[in-house]
């Protein structure tokens, strides 16, 4: 088995986790070189398809049109600039991070949902990239905040507030107030969305980060069956005005097994169940 880093395609912030991937690959005895297209297995950078990273699109493609694996590694969400997200084909809920649970990883992560919130006043719909896999065969952006905004209207009159991708500026969309990220001084990829969070009664998600964001602030969020949020989100906005509030603890159980510190990665912890369970 060859495993091969595609670093090239990296975003800035992407060499230390690519060494650690390295480190971790040689922890486990797992071969492994660098911009590859003939190993067995495929490392890249987000599935974001833009800038330097739009090269990985053409990887991905190639090793899956084959039926050949591809380790996604991307920055995490739960300690965000010290956590790396990997998953096995994928960022979402149909990835694989690997079959067993290690016990006490939520704590270990620090990771706490807050309680339940009935107290905000607007919906927000976080929107995310369309030049992305996990934006696939969905419409243009501002299409689909136009027709959520219409669906969401259906059933409730909520003040209704969108929340574009910090880097995808959106025109106009009837009826919604516009609210733009500003970002955190003091960090390299932070974004105030704790501000929006503070008034939300639900968040509205495709199936990115902000849907698990909301979860774990207490604010319930109706998502894509494809969203890792989905199995503790709402999937029908029918029921807005009265979102379902479940029992988290599996699911924070879960989500820690999706995100990793950079020396549990140079350690083979998480490449050990996805590089060895690449037949899955």
């Amino acid at each position: 088995m060859r495993v091969s880093i595609f670093d090239q395609y990296g975003a800035l912030n992407s060499s230390p986790v690519f060494e650690a991937i390295r480190t971790g690959l040689d922890r486990i005895g797992v071969e492994h070189n660098n911009m590859d297209s003939s190993a067995d297995i495929a490392v890249i950078w987000s599935q974001l398809w833009h800038g330097r990273m739009r090269h990985n699109r053409e990887v991905w493609q190639a090793f899956r049109s084959s039926g050949r694996s591809v380790i996604v590694a991307e920055v995490g969400m739960l300690r965000r600039g010290s956590t790396w997200k990997l998953g096995l084909n994928g960022t979402g809920s149909t990835a694989y991070y690997g079959k067993d649970l290690i016990p006490g990883r939520a704590e270990k992560l620090r990771l706490e949902a807050k309680p339940w919130s009935e107290n905000g006043y607007n919906i927000v719909i976080a929107a995310q990239r369309s030049d992305s896999e996990q934006w696939a065969e969905q419409p243009p952006t501002v299409a689909w905040l136009t027709e959520t905004a219409r669906k969401i209207r259906e059933y409730t009159d909520k003040p209704i507030v969108i929340r574009p991708h910090p880097r995808q500026r959106i025109g106009d969309v009837p009826g919604c107030v516009i609210e733009m990220p500003r970002p955190v001084q003091g960090t390299y990829d932070n974004f105030d969305y704790d501000r929006s969070l503070k008034t939300a009664w639900a968040v509205v998600n495709h199936n990115s980060g902000p849907g698990s964001q909301a979860i774990l602030a207490g604010v319930p969020a109706f998502v894509d069956a494809s969203s890792l949020a989905a199995p503790v989100g709402n999937l029908d906005l029918s029921t807005i005005n009265n979102p379902s509030r479940p029992d988290r603890a599996q699911w924070l159980e879960q989500l820690a097994h999706t995100e990793w510190y950079t020396e549990e990665i140079a350690a083979g912890l998480p490449l050990e169940r996805l590089v060895l369970s690449h037949n899955r």
